[in-house]
């Protein structure tokens, strides 16, 4: 079967660009869409195809579509409702083209972009060392520049760090998997606070419950990060060797903080990085093996500044700080 106007993502000039995912094509529907002037028409087969022609589309015709094993139905779902892009059928489509085609003109340009999954444990023994707060940039940053979904996920062994931050109306992790409680959204990322207190019983008494939240949690997202405590009972459980697990170490300049870190930066698996957090002098960037040394600015830590992400997601994500990823 040929398919006029094929496009490849990225080759689109200006004008309205359907997305049509579907493991086998109406040729009426195609029929359909190519007598339309202007129109640019791409194909996805599969669920994978589906995230990689996202960018720069205006709308999307959702079929069935064959099963990727690096992309869930989850996710998939997850990324088309974050995406801001119109979402029909072959057959709403064709009863009413003209309504969808008009919803496409009006729909965000928001751009998304297709990412592998990843999760990033961002770890220390150590407190102040401004783990939480470069937790909660990096995942807003990514949710905010690829409109792809993330969660936060939070190892605590006491307080929840994040309620306290946010809002101590945040649902947390024990509510989650015990009450299937909804979890909060705050910039668009999934909130998973936790109380290391509830936590321990809940771990205590039905470790596969807490398994399977967690694999849910990474289904549904692209991006997990992780504010880990290296002691909490969870942390190994979330450091087991796997694909796309990066580990991201935290220190200060403090003397205590570096021994603590490089001692753990031997213990967790590869990939793993030394982050220096709140560096005042070129002296405090000396310490060796050093992967990102991020400036002290108050006004960044508040304001959650994408110059305290982008570097990490360099690490979780090669080829972040170019402009097109």
């Amino acid at each position: 079967m040929k398919f006029p106007n094929r496009k490849r993502p990225g080759s689109d000039q200006a004008g309205l660009c359907v997305l049509l995912a579907s493991a086998r094509p109406d040729p009426a529907m195609i029929d359909l869409l190519a007598g339309r002037e202007g129109l640019c028409l791409r194909e996805a087969f599969t669920m994978q195809g589906v995230l990689q022609g996202l960018p720069g589309a205006n709308l999307v015709i959702l079929d069935e579509v064959i099963a990727s094993s690096l992309v869930s139905r989850e996710l998939l779902k997850r990324a088309l409702e974050t995406s801001g892009i119109p979402v029909t059928s072959p057959d709403d489509f064709q009863e009413a083209p003209d309504e969808w085609l008009g919803r496409a003109r009006l729909a965000s340009s928001r751009q998304i972009t297709y990412l592998p999954s990843r999760q990033v444990n961002l770890a220390s023994w150590s407190g102040g060392v401004g783990k939480t707060t470069l937790a909660m940039a990096v995942a807003k940053r990514f949710t905010e520049r690829t409109g792809l979904p993330a969660a936060l996920l939070e190892l605590s062994m006491g307080g929840s760090a994040i309620q306290a931050r946010i809002s101590d109306k945040l649902p947390e992790f024990f509510a989650i998997a015990t009450e299937k409680t909804e979890p909060a959204v705050w910039q668009g990322v999934s909130l998973y606070p936790m109380d290391g207190r509830t936590l321990e019983v809940l771990w205590s008494e039905d470790p596969d419950g807490v398994r399977r939240v967690l694999k849910e949690i990474r289904q549904r997202h692209t991006l997990l990060v992780v504010d880990g405590f290296p002691g909490h009972p969870l942390f190994p459980e979330l450091s087991q060797t796997a694909p796309g697990l990066v580990h991201l170490v935290v220190t200060t300049p403090r003397e205590d903080a570096v021994a603590q870190a490089q001692r753990l930066l031997k213990e967790v698996p590869s990939p793993a990085h030394l982050l220096m957090n709140m560096t005042r002098n070129l002296a405090d960037r000396a310490e060796s093996g050093i992967a990102i040394a991020l400036p002290y600015r108050e006004s960044w830590a508040q304001s959650l500044d994408a110059r305290l992400a982008d570097p990490l997601l360099n690490l979780i994500y090669a080829g972040w700080n170019r402009k097109n990823l």
